[in-house]
């Protein structure tokens, strides 16, 4: 019988098949890891937009605007929301949190709100009370080194209870309002 793998040969594959199911053991337990860490992150999906409101026998003209802000719970973890907030900056980021006390003008959710998966909330303003508390936003920008850049960085989201924030950047919709106001508030600065 002629014998196509010497002693040494088999002992070396022996050793090598030995590693590489090391290797591969480790490789499973860091992929399992990872994916139970990944159930309990929190993540939550921002939108801005403007939204409108239409009655019974109105057509969409004589309808209602609302600036609308909607935070979606797209991971696995229980989370609770608990502030409105805008965040100005690129590099030296500043967090702006929206006072939500005065808006029951309207009827909308405000925070804190639990969300389970899948759950959301959704925060809708007049135009006309969003377009009213701008000023001290607008104010953050104009301190800004170089207010173009931090306006273009403008970014609207949410707080979670773990202090945790997730932002979006406002639809063009939105971002139309914002540059229209920011324009106004420069020249009535400049004036004064």
């Amino acid at each position: 019988m002629c014998a196509l793998l010497g002693p040494e040969l088999r002992q070396w594959l022996d050793i090598g098949a030995e590693y590489l199911t090391a290797v591969g053991t480790v490789g499973a337990v860091i992929v399992a890891l990872y994916l139970s860490r990944k159930d309990r992150r929190e993540k939550i999906s921002v939108s801005v937009a403007i939204h409108y409101s239409v009655g019974p026998e109105q057509t969409l003209a004589d309808s209602i605007r609302l600036f609308g802000l909607e935070a979606t719970n797209v991971g696995f973890a229980t989370v609770t929301v608990t502030n409105l907030c805008w965040r100005v900056g690129v590099f030296r980021k500043k967090v702006l949190y929206v006072n939500t006390s005065g808006l029951m003008e309207w009827p909308t959710e405000s925070p804190p709100k639990t969300l389970h998966r899948g759950d959301w909330l959704t925060v809708r303003l007049p135009q006309e009370q969003f377009i009213g508390g701008l000023t001290f936003l607008l104010e953050e920008v104009s301190k800004h080194p170089f207010p173009t850049l931090a306006f273009r960085s403008l970014r609207a989201g949410v707080q979670t209870s773990t202090k945790k924030r997730f932002f979006a950047r406002p639809n063009w919709d939105v971002a139309k309002i914002l540059r229209e106001q920011f324009d106004a508030f420069r020249k009535s600065q400049s004036r004064s």
